[in-house]
């Protein structure tokens, strides 16, 4: 497992950063990542048994939902907030 962990933090130089911040986002890489995001949420409610059963968002919906407002605030941050209301 922890060979796995630092090959997976070791960046292309060898140097392993822990708690790096991600690269900045394209505007076309957070319009996709929100698009998809999107998406998932919505076609996981649709076709989810439990969500319908109980009327409200099971477990796996609430996770899709925070990915799909993550990827709205980087969709934000990406285009300066131009979609703000």
């Amino acid at each position: 497992m922890m060979i796995f962990l630092r090959k997976l933090l070791t960046s292309q130089s060898g140097v392993v950063r822990v708690g790096a911040p991600p690269p900045e986002m394209t505007m076309s890489m957070a319009d996709e990542a929100l698009e998809n995001a999107r998406t998932t949420y919505e076609q996981h409610v649709r076709t989810c048994r439990q969500c319908r059963a109980d009327g409200a968002a099971c477990a796996v919906a609430k996770i899709h939902l925070r990915t799909y407002n993550n990827a709205r605030r980087d969709h934000l941050r990406a285009t300066g907030g131009a979609s703000r209301g």
